[in-house]
């Protein structure tokens, strides 16, 4: 029963109605003692380890090794060494270049 019913009952001019009284729990009886309920025991769940993924392999920008740096070059440059790159028939992307050449120029101040 609501906690409002009665003042609800009181307002609308309706008798409220007596509340019914809980009833006392029972104790335990001998026969309730000695059925126990057995113990059940779960074994850990042990997921299994999911297969290497297939497909698409992890690229430049997920990979701790490498650093997005910016760089401003001429229009014309970067036209002529996409074009050449696509020529050379490789797939050879233009950041690879790009590091190809500053390691040479990293070994030859060394």
């Amino acid at each position: 029963m609501s906690k409002f019913k009665s003042l609800l009952d009181t307002v609308k001019g309706r008798e409220p109605e007596p509340e019914p009284e809980p009833e006392p729990e029972k104790p335990p009886q001998d026969s309730d003692v000695n059925h126990k309920k057995p113990v059940v025991r779960q074994e850990p769940i042990v997921e299994p380890q999911p297969e290497p993924k297939r497909g698409r392999p992890k690229g430049k920008r997920s990979d701790p090794d490498y650093e997005q740096v910016t760089a401003y070059i001429r229009k014309d440059t970067h036209a002529s060494i996409k074009i050449a790159l696509l020529q050379e028939g490789q797939k050879r992307e233009f950041s690879e270049l790009v590091q190809e050449l500053l390691e040479q120029w990293v070994k030859s101040r060394t």
